[in-house]
């Protein structure tokens, strides 16, 4: 349920100075929507190779002989992790292969399990 502000306020015309400058994408065409993605162009929140290379931390995956559980893939490519794959782990601990990674960082910095900061700058 949506509430009008000035119902409570008892002004009856509040005027919205921004309400020209909102977009409502939900009800524009698909040539609208190409049209602005032209005009806003390509956010990107990734890092450059450079510094993922040097905040990403390094280790080598080695398999656990008694361990009574399966261990988690890769969730980046889901693919399972061999004796000697090079990982790459994120500031929250999660691990993943390191080329995975490094892609995922330069795409967006966040970490793709707990959706937190990846590396911090």
């Amino acid at each position: 349920m949506i509430l009008d502000p000035s119902v409570f306020s008892g002004i009856a015309d509040i005027h919205d100075r921004h309400r020209d400058m909102r977009l409502d994408v939900d009800n524009m065409s698909y040539e609208e929507l190409l049209a602005l993605e032209e005009r806003i162009g390509n956010v990107s929140t990734g890092l450059s190779e450079e510094i993922v290379s040097k905040l990403l931390k390094k280790k080598k995956y080695s398999a656990e002989p008694d361990s009574q559980h399966e261990a988690e893939p890769c969730c980046v490519c889901q693919e399972e992790y061999k004796d000697g794959d090079d990982l790459g782990s994120l500031d929250c601990g999660h691990d993943y292969h390191r080329d995975c990674i490094k892609q995922w960082l330069m795409h967006k910095n966040l970490c793709p399990i707990c959706k937190t900061t990846g590396l911090a700058t």
